[in-house]
């Protein structure tokens, strides 16, 4: 029975010194889980940015009068699906090479905004 007892005690010993060292390399973790967020890619305000340029481009879309509704409906859907790229990109962590090609399509997005409302066709491309 003292040896049970003595095993017992070590055990609960061992358990009690272990538990706030593990959750002190949890907080160590976390910390360093914010601070590399975006695994090496840009910074939040590179990422900010691009989200007002795909909101700026949005509302152009929602404005803009010399585009169709066909034609709307297109860029409106393709300012939909970067969106959505773009927060899958963020919820694991944006590289570098993401962010290049997210950027391209804003920009791309932006080029066909300008086009749309000048060719004077009311047709979608």
């Amino acid at each position: 029975m003292r040896k049970l007892l003595i095993s017992v005690a070590v055990a609960t010993a061992t358990i009690a010194a272990a538990v706030p060292a593990a959750a002190q390399d949890y907080a160590q973790r976390g910390d360093r889980g914010d601070r590399d967020w975006n695994r090496g890619g840009p910074g939040r305000q590179a990422v900010n940015e691009l989200l007002r340029d795909l909101s700026r481009a949005e509302q152009r879309i929602d404005r803009a009068r010399g585009i169709s509704r066909r034609e709307a409906v297109g860029l409106r859907n393709e300012a939909r699906q970067i969106r959505f790229s773009l927060n899958l990109a963020l919820r694991n962590g944006i590289n570098a090479r993401e962010f290049a090609s997210l950027r391209v399509r804003v920009n791309r997005l932006e080029a066909r905004v300008r086009f749309e409302r000048h060719d004077r066709d009311n047709r979608r491309y």
